[in-house]
């Protein structure tokens, strides 16, 4: 009976109870959305890197050889000899290593020119390959390619499909006179490599014949990138010691985690700042709620009083505007998680199609806090209206 008059109470004033619901929609929201796009953005940052653990390349950037390599954005910052790849070979302390050649593209997908080896290459952690064929085969033979997963749905390729690649990665570069048959799709890796173009290095070098790589049949040309697998910790800090070493060297060797913790570092940075300010939103947003509840209460003294001259006590006429109050809360909560999810999915799936990282959509508990928050701590603030409509005397209203 309670919960009935309440809701028809208001049910009655959709227009002034829909702003408060509004209101208390929008600031809950905003933490969510912050929260949400930042722990998801945190996750698929730690996915597009977990096959890379150490990576060597040219010097320069260290940042730029991540995006590059990692992230397949930005363009490398040079190449280097592809003796440094039989170097790391040779140290003894990796288990893979692994040549990665960047410079091509077709309609705007990277090519990498890398080793058959890349197909038994397993992430650290985990147990399967990371790159497995579920359409057609690995490539065996220059002029085969291996689509990734969003590449194939993107571009409608499909096995025994023919393609020419062009220089660069813009869309409408100049093309090689150098065919690609597609001899394969990947499942998918929710990652960047969803959208790449594995290749034979040898095909990279020889489109690149003219550009200072390998102009000799049979000679090796050079390499963007080298991913490397270590056999454990101390062997990888033994490399990166051993790199330190070198002088006058013209490649370095790095872990892209530490890359990544620079910019979780900035992406901490920036969502600290919108959670404090989303928490202060909510905080005013549940004060202006408050008062337009006390507000509410006062207009409506005439109905307080021919309630209890009806035989209604105190407690169930403040029962009922407490009520009134935990449902305005409750819908407004809710339908700002709503909204704060949703917009998180949205930006995710643009963030997704423009920098190829994979954000995870699942919800996270964090961000059910501000609802549950801004519930409890409107019902518990509600008491202080309620307090202050007490104290007023409703005789003038009979």
């Amino acid at each position: 009976m309670m919960f009935r008059l309440a809701f028809l109470s208001l049910w009655r004033r959709p227009l002034r109870y829909g702003l408060l619901v509004l209101l208390t929609a929008v600031a809950c929201a905003l933490p969510v959305f912050v929260i949400q796009l930042a722990g998801g953005l945190y996750q698929g940052l730690n996915r597009a890197a977990a096959p890379f653990p150490i990576l060597a390349g040219a010097k320069g950037s260290p940042y730029q050889l991540v995006l590059n390599t990692v992230f397949l954005r930005d363009r490398p910052i040079g190449n280097i000899p592809y003796g440094e790849v039989e170097t790391l070979r040779q140290s003894g302390k990796a288990d893979q290593v692994l040549p990665l050649a960047f410079g091509d593209s077709f309609r705007g997908f990277r090519l990498c020119g890398t080793e058959q080896e890349i197909f038994s290459y397993v992430v650290p952690g985990e147990h399967k390959p990371w790159l497995r064929t579920v359409q057609g085969r690995r490539f065996t033979g220059t002029g085969e390619a291996v689509l990734g997963a969003e590449t194939a749905r993107l571009t409608g390729l499909q096995v025994g499909d023919v393609f020419q690649s062009s220089h660069g990665f813009i869309v409408k570069g100049k093309a090689h006179p150098h065919p690609y048959r597609v001899v394969g799709i990947l499942a998918p890796v929710q990652g960047p490599y969803d959208k790449a173009i594995l290749v034979p290095l040898e095909d990279i070098w020889e489109a690149h014949a003219g550009h200072g790589s390998a102009l000799v049949p049979g000679q090796k040309g050079e390499v963007t990138a080298i991913l490397v697998r270590p056999k454990g910790y101390g062997q990888a800090m033994q490399l990166l010691a051993a790199w330190q070493r070198k002088k006058g060297g013209s490649s370095q060797l790095l872990f892209p985690a530490q890359s990544l913790i620079a910019l979780y570092g900035m992406v901490g940075q920036s969502r600290q700042f919108w959670i404090t300010l989303s928490l202060g939103l909510l905080g005013a947003a549940t004060l202006v709620t408050l008062l337009a509840l006390y507000w509410d209460g006062t207009s409506r003294m005439e109905e307080w009083a021919l309630l209890q001259a009806l035989g209604a006590s105190h407690w169930k006429t403040q029962s009922l505007l407490l009520l009134e109050q935990f449902l305005l809360l409750l819908l407004g909560s809710t339908l700002g998680w709503v909204l704060g999810w949703g917009g998180s999915l949205l930006a995710a799936e643009g963030i997704g199609q423009q920098a190829a990282v994979q954000m995870s959509r699942v919800p996270l508990w964090q961000g059910f806090l501000a609802p549950v928050l801004l519930l409890a701590a409107g019902t518990l603030g509600g008491l202080v209206p309620l307090w202050l409509l007490r104290k007023k005397d409703i005789a003038p209203y009979l």
